[in-house]
């Protein structure tokens, strides 16, 4: 683990962001900034709320050599006890802006709340994106991901991206990026943030949308822990089919192991779906990572399937 930023270092970042005035919070605790409700203190998390403060406050980390991580709406993440070794740029100001284009196409901001938002775009009429409402986060991070649920993903939406990589504002369209199930190019490049996307989608009978939008928002409680702080599905579905020809889910694998309830300190792999984890109180992040890495050791033994971790870590965890 590398160690904590000098005091020294967050004094000459600090004078500089103010005399940039781009808008920063000082010695903030990550676990508010996260749907698992873990993580440990970050000496500062910058806000810019323009592609241009974000350009800017890039050259400033360059310029005094001090690592970062961008942090989104913290639904999908396992954030480090001791964020202390970097600082974290978090998009604010028109990124939490989504507005109407023509024709079924909307221009949406990487901060927006996915579950509000794409809720009110379908209430205006517009089909399509009802699976959305009902996956939490943030816009980016959901791009970042390619998040889906009930057959549907978000780039089947897309009509573009807007992007930054190595300081240049790039748009691209999906067939420009790779990208698949639960997975795009910007898992690979860390260096890309999302700044926001346009979607393309069709005018729809409102009865039958909010219909849908009900629908699914049942289901999702129906099959998932309630009330309970988790980073979502902790594990991809394999894509591995039994001898009769249905899918093995990550869950059925985890359940098979015995893992079902098994707890470490404050984490629990959830008795009502194995392929969650939940913080059942005072969670850390190496109690979560203690039960990750058991259920890949156990689920290897049990059934030769290694799976593939969906959770992002955030940082260093041990």
């Amino acid at each position: 683990m590398s160690p904590p930023l000098s005091e020294l270092r967050i004094r000459n970042l600090v004078q500089d962001l103010e005399s940039s005035k781009i808008p920063f919070r000082s010695e903030v605790r990550l676990s508010v900034l996260s749907s698992f409700k873990i993580g440990g203190v970050c000496p500062l998390v910058i806000e810019p709320e323009t592609p241009e403060q974000v350009l800017e406050a890039l050259s400033i980390f360059r310029k005094t050599e001090t690592p970062w991580k961008i942090l989104g709406g913290g639904s999908n993440l396992l954030i480090s006890d001791h964020p202390d070794n970097f600082v974290t740029l978090r998009l604010s100001g028109e990124f939490k802006n989504y507005e109407f284009l023509d024709h079924g196409r909307f221009k949406i901001g990487a901060a927006t709340n996915t579950t509000p938002t794409f809720r009110q775009i379908s209430q205006k009429g517009f089909t399509g994106a009802e699976f959305l409402s009902t996956i939490p986060g943030w816009t980016g991070g959901a791009v970042i991901q390619n998040a889906g649920c009930y057959g549907g993903e978000l780039f089947d939406l897309i009509h573009t991206v807007q992007f930054l990589r190595d300081d240049e504002i790039l748009i691209r369209r999906p067939g420009e990026i790779k990208h698949g199930y639960r997975f795009t190019e910007f898992l690979e490049y860390k260096n890309s943030i999302i700044l926001g996307i346009e979607i393309q989608l069709k005018e729809g009978n409102l009865e039958e949308i909010e219909y849908s939008l009900n629908d699914k928002r049942n289901k999702r409680n129906s099959s998932q822990p309630e009330n309970k702080k988790s980073a979502g599905s902790v594990f991809k579905n394999p894509k591995i089919f039994d001898e009769n020809g249905k899918e093995w889910k990550a869950w059925e694998l985890i359940d098979q192991a015995g893992l079902r309830g098994k707890r470490k300190g404050g984490a629990q792999i959830s008795p009502e779906h194995c392929n969650f984890i939940v913080n059942v109180g005072t969670a850390t992040a190496a109690d979560v990572d203690y039960l990750v890495q058991l259920v890949l050791e156990e689920v290897y033994k049990k059934s030769g399937i290694l799976l593939n971790r969906e959770v992002e870590y955030f940082g260093d965890i041990p």
